[in-house]
C-alpha cells in the first residue's frame, strides 16, 4: 500500500509525541511508533505504558487502511534530515517493508505488526471535563511546574495539582518551601475534586501545547487524565494519594506591601547572585521608605554585592532573606510590568503576585523566608 504525507508535518509530529518514548523498555514494541491508517487520515501513536500520547495528520494520499510498528529513533532520525516535501510511503503488508521515496534518495528499514502495541484503558467513568485556551493551560502548567518538588519521594509533591471546587480551577504545585498556583474562573463546573499529574507527563503536556493556539479538552477520570488538542492527545495516569491543603498554607494577612518593577527586580537579582554563597544562594532585602537594597555575600571567598532600587513602599523598616534562585525563577513566571511582594515578618511566607492580574484569572507565588543573619 501507498500513502503520501509532508515531511515537515511528519518530522514535528514524530519529535512532539517522540518525548514520551523512554531508553529501556520492559516491552519491546514500546520502542515504536504505532501507525494506523485510516480514511486517509494517520494516527501516530507513541507510549511508555503510562503515558500514551498520539497526534492526528491529514494525508496528501492513501489507498488502503493499515497498522503497523516501526522504530521510533530510526525513523525519527531519518526525517528530519529531510527537506520539507512530501514523502511517498509504500508499506509491502506482507514482508512490512517499508520504502520511504524523498526527491533525491530512498529509506528502506522494517516494520513490524501492532497487534501487541498496547492501547490506553479509559474504561473508569469521566469525573469532570473542562475546556480552556491551549496557550493558557500551558502558561499555568509552566508557571506551577518551577515549584513542584524535583524528586518523587513524596510523588505528591512531584506534581502538578488540579484543584477543582466550583466555578473554579486551581493549578498549583508545592515543593513545601514555595509555591506557584494559577486559579481560573470556570462556567458551569460543579465538580470538587484534585487530580495529580506527575511532573513527566505535565512536561510532555507542556510541550504538546506549545505546538497548539486552539482549544484544549481535559477530561479526568478516576484514575487518568486525557488532555485533546486538534492535533494531538494525551492520555496519562494520575498520581495516586490526596494533596496536602494548599489553601491553608496562603496566609491572608501580610501587612506590607511591596510594588516593584518586575524587569527591574529581575535585572538587580541576576547581577546579586553572581557574588552569592553557591550552597545557599541567599538574597538579603533591606526594606525602608521607597527603597530597597539588594545584598548578597559569599564569606569563603570574600565576595559581596548590593543594589539599591526604588519600590514602592511606605511600611517600617523591614528585614528579610530569600533563597535567591527560587525568587528569581518565581518572578521570572509572572506576566506583568510590575510585581507585587506582601510581607509579614522575616519567619513567615511571603506572596509575589502581578500588579495586574489577567480577567478571571489570578497567580500566586508563595516563598518562605531564609533566616537573615547580618
Amino acid at each position: 500500500m501507498k500513502f503520501v504525507v509532508p515531511s515537515s508535518t511528519l518530522s514535528t509530529h514524530l519529535t512532539t509525541i517522540g518525548r514520551v518514548i523512554v531508553q529501556k523498555n520492559n516491552i519491546p514494541i514500546l520502542d515504536c511508533f504505532c501507525f494506523d491508517i485510516r480514511q486517509n487520515h494517520l494516527t501516530i501513536t507513541a507510549s511508555d505504558n503510562d503515558s500514551t500520547f498520539m497526534s492526528e495528520i491529514d494525508l496528501n494520499e492513501s489507498d488502503a487502511d493499515v497498522r503497523f510498528a516501526v522504530n521510533a529513533k530510526t525513523l525519527q532520525d531519518a526525517i528530519k534530515e529531510i527537506p520539507d516535501q512530501p514523502l511517498e510511503c509504500y508499506l509491502n503488508t506482507e514482508t512490512l517493508e517499508l520504502t520511504v521515496d524523498y526527491q533525491n534518495g530512498q529509506y528502506k528499514l522494517m516494520a513490524q505488526s501492532a497487534d501487541e502495541y498496547p492501547v490506553p484503558m479509559m474504561n473508569d467513568a469521566c469525573v469532570a471535563q473542562l475546556t480552556m485556551p491551549a496557550p493558557s493551560l500551558l502558561t499555568s502548567v509552566a508557571r506551577s511546574m518551577v515549584a513542584a518538588a524535583e524528586e518523587d519521594l513524596r510523588p505528591q509533591l512531584h506534581a502538578v495539582c488540579f484543584s477543582l471546587r466550583q466555578n473554579e480551577l486551581c493549578i498549583v504545585a508545592s515543593n513545601g518551601s514555595h509555591l506557584a498556583m494559577t486559579q481560573r474562573t470556570l462556567a458551569d463546573q460543579q465538580c470538587e475534586s484534585d487530580f495529580l499529574l506527575n511532573l513527566r507527563p505535565a512536561n510532555l503536556l507542556r510541550a504538546m501545547l506549545a505546538k497548539e493556539q486552539g482549544d484544549v479538552t481535559i477530561s479526568f477520570r478516576e484514575r487518568g487524565a486525557t488532555f485533546s488538542t486538534e492535533h494531538f492527545t494525551l492520555v496519562c495516569r494520575l498520581v495516586d494519594g490526596r494533596y496536602p491543603n494548599f489553601r491553608s498554607i496562603i496566609p491572608q494577612t501580610n501587612p506590607y506591601v511591596v510594588t516593584l518593577n518586575r524587569q527591574a527586580i529581575i535585572s538587580v537579582l541576576r547581577r546579586v547572585l553572581v557574588f552569592a554563597n553557591p550552597s545557599g544562594v541567599l538574597v538579603r532585602f533591606k526594606l525602608d521608605s521607597n527603597r530597597l537594597n539588594i545584598s548578597s555575600q559569599d564569606m569563603d571567598f570574600g565576595k559581596s554585592a548590593e543594589e539599591n532600587m526604588l519600590c514602592d513602599y511606605l511600611g517600617t523598616p523591614l528585614r528579610i532573606a530569600f533563597k535567591g534562585s527560587t525568587l528569581l525563577e518565581l518572578i521570572q513566571n509572572i506576566e506583568s510590568e510590575d510585581v507585587v511582594f506582601q510581607l509579614s515578618d522575616p519567619s513567615r511566607a511571603a506572596l509575589i503576585l502581578p500588579a495586574q492580574q489577567k480577567e478571571n484569572e489570578k497567580v500566586l507565588m508563595l516563598i518562605m523566608p531564609s533566616i537573615f543573619t547580618e
